[in-house]
């Protein structure tokens, strides 16, 4: 066990991770009709939401705690196995390489040397394009999936690529390298640092120039992509990205633990309410032997940066629900980048729960999606030509 690590759960082991999942599953047939009852005759989560919303948003909040508590990693790929063409519609699979030694130093060097750079698949949208290749002033997007880095994959079948799809579908963006970076089954940090790094690095050596380059991450894909931002600004290996796009983004990897040890100022806003569920174990998995003040610093906890930390920083977009539990960690970003003249937009969707668009029609709402898909379009309109869209 790693000496920063508290001891994984008994649920981890079996019988009793059968255990849990079991009864986790089966207490559903009791609180289905409790919850239909209380927000049908009492009181709902939120007033404008609908009782289906209410109920299903209820039973999200109620099945996420079972990744972390059980090591459970659902809809992820083997990333040794290329993904043949005639099994992809909107997308082109690639590989994405190692970076090279130069590039690889500070916080992307595992100081015990056990975890390394590796090739991970990449998934390019539209099928049949070639990163690098048509229209050469076009924006070109990297995208970072979410699932708290326990679950899902970077291809077209994963729903949270909805985001990445829609931006493709509906903006100035040409191109989108979506990466199946490693989760933490298969790497602690700086495993998915070094995957982000080995995909923006890919970009470039394809000729896209980092004056065209948005990164964009959901949830943990928006912790990745700030992640590999700080590395870039603090390191200097790389030039830049042109901006940075980050839906309900987890920010503060310091939150849970703090309220582990009784600390209940760090309680997060909207926990009650939210789809979110969050945990102290993936953020101790993800740290591996790495020291647990790490959770504190800027490269893992943005919203936790001095003053000055985001000085010369790219246009910045940030996403959030009116009702997520991120949004106190997303506003204190958001003001640490006026503070140091970033030009960044926080849109603040009304009715909405944590990762609204990546979870499509399950939570709500359907107003906040298509209010934010405009915001999005426009936003990304500033950097190129092209009349406004309106809402």
């Amino acid at each position: 066990m790693p000496s920063n690590s508290l001891p994984l759960p008994i649920t981890y082991t079996q019988p009793f991770k059968a255990l849990y999942i079991s009864l986790r599953l089966a207490s559903i047939f009791l609180l289905i009709p409790t919850w239909t009852l209380w927000h049908a005759l009492i009181k709902k989560p939120h007033p404008s939401w609908t009782l289906k919303e209410s109920l299903i948003s209820r039973l999200i909040r109620w099945l996420m705690p079972i990744n972390a508590q059980c090591g459970l990693h659902p809809l992820s790929l083997d990333k040794t196995q290329e993904v043949p063409d005639s099994k992809l519609k909107e997308t082109s699979f690639v590989w994405i390489e190692p970076p090279e030694s130069s590039i690889i130093r500070g916080a992307a060097l595992d100081r015990d040397g056990k975890v390394k750079p590796v090739r991970v698949p990449g998934y390019v949208w539209p099928k049949g394009g070639v990163i690098g290749e048509g229209e050469g002033e076009g924006l070109v997007g990297l995208f970072f999936h979410g699932g708290g880095y326990m679950m899902g994959n970077g291809s077209e079948y994963f729903p949270e690529t909805q985001i990445a799809r829609e931006i493709y579908k509906r903006s100035d963006v040409t191109q989108i390298l979506s990466v199946d970076y490693r989760l933490l089954h298969e790497s602690c940090h700086p495993g998915q640092l070094l995957d982000a790094l080995a995909a923006y690095n890919h970009l470039i050596l394809k000729g896209v120039s980092p004056s065209r380059i948005l990164v964009i991450g959901a949830c943990a894909g928006g912790h990745l992509a700030l992640m590999l931002t700080r590395y870039l600004y603090d390191e200097k290996v790389l030039p830049m990205p042109s901006g940075l796009m980050l839906f309900s983004p987890w920010l503060d990897m310091s939150i849970d633990l703090k309220l582990l040890s009784g600390d209940t100022t760090a309680i997060r806003p909207n926990t009650d309410i939210d789809i979110l569920a969050t945990s102290h174990i993936p953020n101790l998995r993800f740290l591996g032997n790495q020291p647990r003040e790490l959770l504190n610093s800027p490269l893992l906890s943005a919203n936790l940066a001095p003053p000055g930390s985001y000085k010369s920083y790219p246009r910045t977009f940030i996403s959030i629900g009116e009702c997520e539990a991120f949004r106190r960690e997303c506003e204190q970003l958001h003001q640490l980048m006026i503070a140091g003249d970033v030009d960044v937009t926080l849109d603040v969707q009304p009715d909405a729960v944590h990762d609204f668009w990546g979870f499509g029609d399950l939570v709500p709402s359907v107003k906040a999606r298509e209010a934010l898909a405009v915001n999005v379009v426009n936003w990304i309109k500033r950097h190129g030509k092209g009349k406004m869209v309106e809402p």
